[in-house]
């Protein structure tokens, strides 16, 4: 039988791993689990089993997910606000091999997009998006289609992450209704709103290292962002 060993280590796993170590990785208010393997290759996630009633998150490589989207809802289209950083919130049932990062774009305007992956932190004791962690840039918003950016990264279970979106134009692309949205941000005080993402301001196309800590509460329809691989 071999020997386990234990590491507590912050916000990542370190690159060169330990054979045989159970590392307990902070994240947020607690910590995730991984069990790395006797050549120290790789680390294993924990399995986190959903709960019944949970969504079912079937591996399809050609329909992906799209972040937010909880209900079979038609899509609607929005106009995507210039330099404006939009950040949803979301998470995923099981691991996932994230491919690539894609928008729709159906109205063009000459200008970039770039989405992002970012990490979960806590601003005043609310939960916030933290540090960059994958993002894609430089997607050509002066056609119509779909505009994909690959990139290879893996989102684990139990994990909150936000996606976010930000264009140096105002094109108009596929979004996510207010009656298919997620609930995951509550309902504004003294309103019948629902708050669907947060937003800050932004510069051109760029997607900051760490998001801002100053966000607005933004609702109504939310950018379609796929999770390609998803």
């Amino acid at each position: 039988m071999s020997v386990i060993r234990f590491h507590k280590v912050v916000a990542s796993l370190p690159t060169t791993l330990d054979p045989d170590t159970l590392y307990m990785v902070r994240a947020g208010e607690g910590f995730d689990l991984y069990m790395s393997d006797s050549t120290g290759s790789i680390a294993h996630p924990i399995n986190i089993r959903p709960h019944a009633g949970a969504i079912a998150w079937p591996r399809r490589s050609a329909t992906p997910k799209i972040v937010g989207d909880v209900a079979s809802t038609t899509l609607t289209t929005t106009v995507f606000t210039s330099q404006r950083l939009s950040f949803v919130p979301f998470t995923v049932p099981r691991q996932v091999e994230l491919t690539g990062l894609r928008i729709s774009i159906t109205t063009a305007a000459t200008g970039t997009a770039s989405i992002g992956i970012y990490s979960n932190t806590q601003v005043s004791g609310d939960d916030a998006p933290g540090d960059l962690l994958a993002g894609v840039t430089g997607l050509d918003t002066s056609t119509t289609g779909d505009k994909t950016g690959t990139l290879s990264y893996a989102l684990n279970p139990g994990t909150i992450y936000w996606a976010c979106l930000i264009t140096s134009a105002n094109p108009a692309g596929r979004a996510v209704p207010t009656g298919a949205a997620q609930m995951s941000l509550g309902r504004q005080v003294n309103s019948t709103g629902a708050i669907a993402y947060l937003y800050a301001g932004g510069s051109g196309s760029t997607l900051p290292s760490t998001a801002p800590t100053s966000l607005t509460a933004g609702t109504g329809t939310i950018p379609a962002i796929y999770l390609v691989g998803s």
